[in-house]
């Protein structure tokens, strides 16, 4: 694991580290800060197929439940970072944050609405046909999995190649995701960032902001060079 740095409210910062395939995470537990950084293998689904398993496809079709796009993203993000137990690995600057990229539309919310409540969503953060999805919540049983269940068919028709849904659970990986090596992930996600696709003909997939972008190589190169001192560091030492 690389540990990368520590987290502001920027949103460009935050753009970036997502574009680099860094994770948010505790440093150590949940009594210690939230960081950017590495893991070894990241969680993902590749969208070649979306299997909802048959046992669930009654709740996640459920007709009470309809599927909505960024009407609620505050609310859904608020609830996301809400528990209670614990301490949130959605800090209040990552709020900001996410709500400023909600502005600038990189950051989008999937809802479950049931009768005219807000019932369950997850967030996540889209760059071209890349999207994340962090974090969710319900307040009506099944509805975060019709949320993830019909947003997942919804992205494959739509265009989406790539979706970061890490770490993967037992119950998310009998929809299709798996586990890729971290280069892996971040070739996977080099190319996807390249692409475009959209949510909805109302919601458009803004190109990747220039003082982003021009940084990103570099940045690549230094990771690169990072890891195999990491690595050699740690060989040193046995």
């Amino acid at each position: 694991m690389l540990r990368t740095s520590r987290i502001t409210s920027d949103p460009l910062d935050i753009l970036r580290h997502y574009a680099l395939g860094d994770l948010v995470g505790y440093q150590k537990n949940e009594d210690t800060p939230t960081v950017w950084q590495r893991e070894a293998h990241r969680g993902v689904h590749l969208l070649g197929e979306v299997r909802v398993p048959k046992s669930q496809r009654r709740y996640v079709f459920h007709p009470k439940f309809e599927l909505r796009f960024d009407t609620a993203f505050e609310a859904v993000l608020r609830a996301c970072a809400e528990r209670p137990t614990g301490r949130s690995w959605v800090t209040p600057p990552l709020v900001d944050g996410y709500l400023a990229l909600h502005r600038m539309g990189f950051a989008h919310s999937f809802e479950a609405w049931c009768d005219g409540q807000l019932a369950g969503g997850c967030f996540g953060v889209q760059i071209g046909s890349y999207i994340s999805v962090d974090s969710m919540f319900y307040t009506v049983s099944n509805a975060s999995k019709a949320a993830y269940g019909q947003a997942l068919v919804r992205l494959k028709e739509r265009g989406f190649t790539l979706v970061d849904s890490n770490p993967v659970s037992d119950e998310a990986r009998n929809y299709g995701e798996e586990w890729v090596p971290q280069w892996r992930y971040e070739e996977l996600l080099a190319a996807a960032i390249d692409g475009h696709a959209t949510l909805a003909d109302h919601v458009p997939c803004p190109p990747l902001p220039d003082k982003v972008r021009r940084g990103l190589p570099l940045a690549r190169f230094v990771r690169k060079v990072a890891v195999k001192v990491q690595r050699y560091v740690g060989l040193d030492k046995m």
